[in-house]
């Protein structure tokens, strides 16, 4: 019996390797392209108090892997793509917005929109 809680460990451990190796070369690969069609600089840009309309990044998830199903939430969970940016005035107005998390850059925020696909929402306010 203990041999199978090894097994299982093992098996998460070595699906978390997996999906930590791909997320790194997923993101590398987001990082190069957002530089490329101006995304990052659309980043930056929502920073400024002045562009608070459009300063929540909206994301679309593609993949989630958590090593143990009690882990609090963050991003280095997810791989998610850019949708667009949207007015933080929406999170207020949507009943089926819940928080997420918060970490030291960002509130994310997610909305599920039908099965299988969950948008986050990411306030890049500081």
């Amino acid at each position: 019996m203990q041999l199978s809680g090894i097994w299982l460990t093992g098996q998460r451990l070595l699906m978390t390797i997996l999906f930590k190796l791909l997320r790194l070369i997923f993101i590398t690969g987001q990082r190069v392209y957002w530089q490329l069609n101006g995304t990052a600089r659309k980043l930056r840009e929502a920073r400024v108090p002045q562009n608070y309309e459009r300063s929540a990044q909206v994301l679309d998830v593609i993949f989630v892997h958590r090593f143990c199903p009690m882990q609090m939430a963050d991003m280095n969970q997810f791989i998610c793509t850019h949708s667009h940016f949207q007015n933080p005035q929406y999170i207020i107005d949507n009943d089926d917005i819940t928080l997420l998390t918060i970490d030291k850059d960002r509130a994310i925020f997610c909305e599920p929109k039908e099965k299988g696909n969950l948008p986050l929402l990411v306030n890049n306010r500081k």
